[in-house]
């Protein structure tokens, strides 16, 4: 057993006054990945809904062929999607109209831009380019509370949102 302790002994690390023991060949590599697990911790918190309390919503694409969800960045909710999420928690009477509202804010919020996302995410999943403009998005929503069920990733029409009185003026013709 006393061979056993001297090598454990020769094995201790020497750190250097503020910076870390990596050899020079090394460095830029190390350096490369404390960014990433910076970048890594920022990716973490920007998915889960904060201390204030406002939902974030994970968005996702897919191809047709509904095999694999691709996750395709967030977005925080407001005071409004706030008390939506809660409504929708709470299962009540007013779940599912809360879901929709959701569902259609996020849906609305993705048609605005949805020509210079679907680059966005093309560059980063070359192999969805044959997909274009068919892709099928989604989100997750981060809240407290939300049932294994509700934290799902739903799929979401793409299409512009229309208020109240938009619905009425087209119903008549109108534009």
């Amino acid at each position: 057993n006393g061979a056993g302790s001297s090598s454990s002994s020769s094995s201790t690390l020497e750190m250097k006054k503020g910076k870390a023991n990596v050899s020079p060949q090394m460095r830029q590599q190390y350096k490369r990945a404390q960014e990433m697990e910076g970048y890594r911790q920022q990716m973490m918190e920007s998915q889960m809904s904060g201390p204030d309390g406002f939902p974030v919503f994970n968005l996702f694409v897919r191809t047709e062929l509904k095999n694999m969800w691709y996750p395709c960045g967030s977005f925080k909710g407001d005071e409004k999607s706030a008390a939506l999420c809660q409504n929708y928690v709470d299962d009540g009477l007013l779940s599912s109209i809360s879901k929709n509202q959701l569902d259609a804010g996020v849906g609305g919020s993705l048609a605005r831009d949805e020509a210079r996302l679907e680059e966005t995410i093309i560059r980063g999943y070359p192999q969805l380019r044959k997909d274009k403009g068919k892709l099928e998005y989604g989100y997750k929503l981060s809240f407290p509370g939300l049932s294994k069920e509700q934290e799902k990733v739903h799929v979401v029409e793409v299409k512009e949102q229309k208020g109240f009185f938009d619905g009425i003026k087209s119903a008549f013709g109108g534009n």
